[in-house]
């Protein structure tokens, strides 16, 4: 998710559940190639768990940042085949991909010339308001002669220059049997299916027809839903977060201050009391560019840092 599943949030993910795969936000390729944006990456306990999202249409450019990536020590590298954004679909990227599968089997085999780590694709189900398995079975049939084995599928069409992107999270609607359809035909391939999930213990008879699940937003809002404990007290959430402030305080020492690293903790004290004080107190780190008020809260439950 844009914005959201970001190093820091690879960092407070891991400290949650050690398990869980993470994916990314997309990252164009080119950006790989010419910044430092894969900086925060370095070092990450969980890198192995990480796969990066990535975007972009050129074979060449794509192959060049994949090799960046693995070097880091990534090993899975997902190309985003369904972003619906205008600004993504005139660079003929994301959802424009799935009407030219010939072309993404190219980058795909060119990441894999340079590259031994897994390549997989995530994509929709369709575009605009068509109902259509055409366009998507075909899509699959081409990138298997590429053996591109691992496919996340979306299961809502992505609707272009006709609502705004942060419409198309909800509208049109989820289309689940779409995807079971797919793998039954698909059967060799891994489908891991998307959208609107917001737990991981309610999903069994989902997981007889798909072999995964990915869940976007509630996993940002909510990431305690990954908690094998299932606990859902203070204390326990509260060292986590402890651990978490540590880490990235010990970061800021070094690289400076990341406002980003503190939105992650906006949400993390939900339902549980001194929830509205914990979220002035990250309003108030995330100004003052200081993490001191956050870890007085946690450690005494004093707001030292407030007069």
């Amino acid at each position: 998710m844009m914005g959201k599943t970001d190093a820091y949030f690879c960092i407070l993910s891991y400290l949650i559940n050690k398990d869980i795969r993470v994916y990314t936000e997309m990252m164009h390729a080119e950006t790989i190639l010419r910044s430092n944006i894969l900086d925060n990456y370095r070092g990450l306990k969980n890198i192995s768990k990480i796969s990066l999202q990535i975007a972009g249409n050129n074979p060449k450019v794509l192959a060049k940042a994949s090799k960046v990536v693995e070097d880091l020590g990534f090993q899975e590298i997902n190309i985003n085949c369904g972003c619906p954004s205008p600004r993504v679909v005139s660079g003929n990227f994301g959802i424009s991909l799935l009407e030219n599968p010939e072309l993404v089997s190219e980058c795909v085999n060119e990441m894999k010339n340079n590259v031994s780590c897994k390549v997989s694709i995530k994509t929709r189900i369709g575009i605009n308001y068509e109902k259509n398995d055409e366009i998507l079975d075909k899509f699959l049939e081409c990138l298997n002669k590429v053996n591109t084995k691992k496919y996340i599928i979306h299961a809502r069409n992505a609707i272009i220059n006709k609502i705004p992107t942060k419409k198309n999270l909800s509208i049109p609607k989820l289309d689940y049997n779409r995807v079971f359809r797919l793998k039954k035909k698909f059967h060799k391939n891994t489908i891991i299916i998307n959208g609107g999930f917001m737990n991981t213990y309610e999903n069994n008879k989902i997981l007889e027809k798909v072999d995964g699940i990915m869940i976007g937003r509630e996993a940002y809002k909510n990431p305690w839903i990954f908690d094998k404990e299932y606990k859902s007290d203070y204390n326990y959430k509260k060292d986590i977060v402890l651990s978490y402030l540590n880490i990235i305080d010990d970061k800021f020492k070094k690289i400076g201050f990341n406002f980003k690293s503190v939105e992650h903790l906006y949400n993390i004290f939900n339902s549980l009391p001194g929830s509205k004080k914990w979220k002035q107190l990250v309003n108030l780190a995330a100004r003052e560019k200081k993490l001191e008020c956050l870890f007085n809260y946690l450690r005494y439950n004093k707001l030292k840092c407030i007069d």
